[in-house]
């Protein structure tokens, strides 16, 4: 896992923001699945094969109690387009019911309860599997990749009569930086999504972050890390590492407020360089450059020799 898939699955282990983001993605907003509805589960999958056992890593998978069956779901960030995504999250909810196959096998070993009928198959007729869904939680700006099985397939070339039986697998896709529920989240998702969607226009992130100011004033550590890390604004990093205080809420206005402030002085510093540079190809005196820009002599002797 690389360290944003761990960032986002530390953010996502949150039982509120898991049960938020389902209830948008899956139920348009509405309070389906609860906090406590959320269990957590092992990541690794472990799947027998002829030399031993392989290992797989999902970013994050919950068991949830939805209303009167429980399912898998499993988040996978991504940050970049992977071409084959269908096909690897087919592996994945593949994965999650061979695991499921394989513990009911086990149980029923252990009870020896099995018909000569359902020896075969290692299970009995009532056994049933928990539903596996995987979503797909894409930073990047645009996905171009497939969207489902049927992309990644030549099915133009196939005969109209045999496409019908190519099962298709739709890909469960979250765009974050154009998905347009944003306002039904009820955590601070909102704000992350919000922030990031705006991150790379300056006049629309100092709008959503005038508007959010008293929540982005209280944000949540792993909230402003998440943000930092995919929104790649280098100032964030720096204030957190200057105000590093051990709590765990940050103040994101105060960040970009110290951020913008740090901008403006740069300007000035750049400004004032400026100015002493055309004073002195002028051959004005180190003196009279200080008493016209009414600043120490010493500072203009420092940037004279910088220059």
């Amino acid at each position: 896992m690389s360290k944003k898939d761990v960032m986002t699955a530390i953010y996502l282990r949150d039982q509120n923001r898991f049960a938020d983001l389902i209830n948008v993605h899956c139920f348009n907003g509405k309070a389906v699945i609860h906090p406590e509805d959320v269990q957590e589960m092992d990541s690794t999958q472990i799947s027998a094969e002829k030399n031993g056992y392989s290992r797989r890593y999902q970013d994050l998978i919950r068991k949830v109690a939805c209303r009167t069956q429980f399912i898998l779901i499993g988040v996978e960030e991504q940050s970049q387009v992977d071409y084959a995504m269908p096909i690897r999250v087919m592996r994945y909810d593949a994965g999650r019911y061979e695991q499921q196959l394989q513990d009911k096998r086990r149980e029923h070993q252990k009870e020896k309860d099995l018909s000569e009928k359902e020896f075969l198959s290692g299970i009995s007729r009532e056994d049933s599997f928990l539903p596996v869904v995987t979503i797909v939680l894409y930073f990047g700006k645009h996905w171009d990749g497939a969207r489902n099985l049927h992309e990644l397939l030549d099915m133009d070339k196939l005969p109209v009569e045999m496409r019908k039986f190519v099962v298709n697998y739709p890909l469960h896709l979250i765009e974050v930086g154009s998905y347009p529920y944003v306002d039904q989240f009820k955590t601070d998702l909102r704000l992350v999504f919000g922030f990031l969607q705006n991150a790379e226009n300056k006049e629309k992130l100092l709008k959503f972050v005038r508007q959010e100011r008293e929540e982005l004033s209280d944000l949540a550590e792993d909230a402003y890390d998440l943000i930092s890390a995919f929104s790649e604004i280098e100032g964030l990093k720096k204030f957190k590492k200057k105000s590093q205080t051990g709590k765990e809420r940050i103040n994101m206005f105060k960040a970009l407020d110290d951020m913008i402030e740090d901008a403006r002085e740069e300007g000035r510093d750049r400004l004032l360089r400026e100015m002493i540079r055309k004073k002195l190809e002028r051959h004005n005196s180190i003196e009279s450059i200080a008493q016209m820009l009414e600043i120490d002599v010493e500072m203009v002797e420092k940037i004279a020799k910088e220059l």
